[in-house]
């Protein structure tokens, strides 16, 4: 198991973040079994780079402590790291003292090899599980590991317990658990009844349906020309008396 050397510093911690910021380190804190709650400092930079070989596989870390009357070294692994929600950097990490001796659990990253034989006719292959807890001693941890896909056809899967692991390292996770399954392409959703009717949109559109529309405003037509055929007549029915009074008019 490849190890990294990092160099810390205790702090205050009264130190503002922004003071650390300033001075290109970030706040973090180390505890363990055997160490209680400790605040260091530890350049930016450094956490960094360490934290992207994270996603490469599980690390130990040999933590130089300085400062303060400090000099020794802590074998540790980074428990927990945050981020500045708006810009992603890291304001603090959070660093578990592990002995060399003692058994503890580790989250240990799992990766496929090869290509399933479910995947060369189309299928997917999906990654179901992404990490182990293995419990061991620090020197048996392997930084990653590996499962050979290649044999899964469609509808086949890998459990851990199916998984092959090296002497020394217990999984803590169940056993009947999926680690990596292949599975045929998704199903797409049915068309609706419009859809499925071929040319039932465009028929809505036609001149045809248009014309069966149309039935409607000349219902209207016909019901103004009543309406105004009413109308015409009320004014006529007003008009004759008037008329009358002229032809008495005409006989005086």
């Amino acid at each position: 198991m490849e190890r990294v050397t990092m160099e810390a510093e205790l702090r205050d911690g009264s130190v503002p973040a922004r003071k650390l910021k300033k001075d290109g380190k970030v706040a973090a804190v180390v505890y363990g079994k055997e160490t209680k709650s400790m605040p260091i400092e530890i350049k930016i930079r450094d956490i960094e780079k360490t934290v992207r070989t994270l996603s490469e596989g599980t690390l130990l870390i040999t933590l130089k402590l300085t400062g303060k009357g400090q000099n020794e070294e802590k074998l540790v692994v980074i428990q927990e790291v945050q981020r500045d929600p708006m810009t992603d950097e890291i304001i603090h990490t959070d660093f578990h003292q592990i002995s060399e001796t003692e058994k503890t659990v580790f989250k240990v990253p799992v990766f496929p090899t090869g290509i399933a034989e479910g995947v060369k006719i189309g299928g997917i292959l999906e990654h179901i599980t992404r990490e182990l807890n293995i419990r061991c001693i620090p020197k048996d941890l392997p930084a990653k590991l590996e499962v050979d896909v290649s044999p899964l056809k469609i509808g086949q899967s890998i459990t851990i317990g199916e998984m092959k692991l090296a002497e020394g390292l217990e999984v803590m996770d169940p056993k009947a658990k999926t680690v990596f399954t292949v599975v045929s392409h998704k199903i797409e959703e049915e068309p609706t009844a419009a859809a499925a009717v071929p040319g039932a949109e465009g028929a809505a559109a036609a001149p045809g349906a248009e014309g069966a529309a149309g039935a409607e405003p000349e219902l209207i037509k016909k019901e103004r020309a009543t309406a105004e055929g009413a109308e015409g007549a009320a004014a006529e029915k007003g008009k004759a008396p008037a008329a009358g009074k002229e032809e008495k008019k005409g006989k005086k």
